[in-house]
């Protein structure tokens, strides 16, 4: 299937792909790889500088921000199951 047959699925209702388990897949990866270059960047500077001279907190700032993306991304998934009505 092709990419723009897909997400064109994920705007149908009722087409049996999940636009926000996509949504939480696609956060995730991106996240991830967010965090992951912020280590190799500190581990680069350790490396070469032998010391971290970045700025550390907004370092933290923009972890933060990743875990709120994953927060976000997680709760609207989340509330969304809660409340389907399931036919068990």
């Amino acid at each position: 299937m092709r990419v723009t047959e897909y997400l064109k699925e994920l705007i149908k209702n009722g087409s049996g792909h999940s636009s926000k388990s996509f949504f939480l897949v696609a956060v995730t990866l991106m996240g991830c790889f967010l965090l992951l270059i912020v280590g190799f960047i500190l581990v680069y500077e350790v490396i070469v500088n032998k010391s971290i001279k970045t700025d550390l907190m907004g370092l933290s700032a923009f972890v933060g921000a990743i875990t709120a993306l994953f927060a976000s991304a997680g709760v609207t998934k989340c509330l969304s199951e809660k409340n389907e009505n399931k036919n068990v």
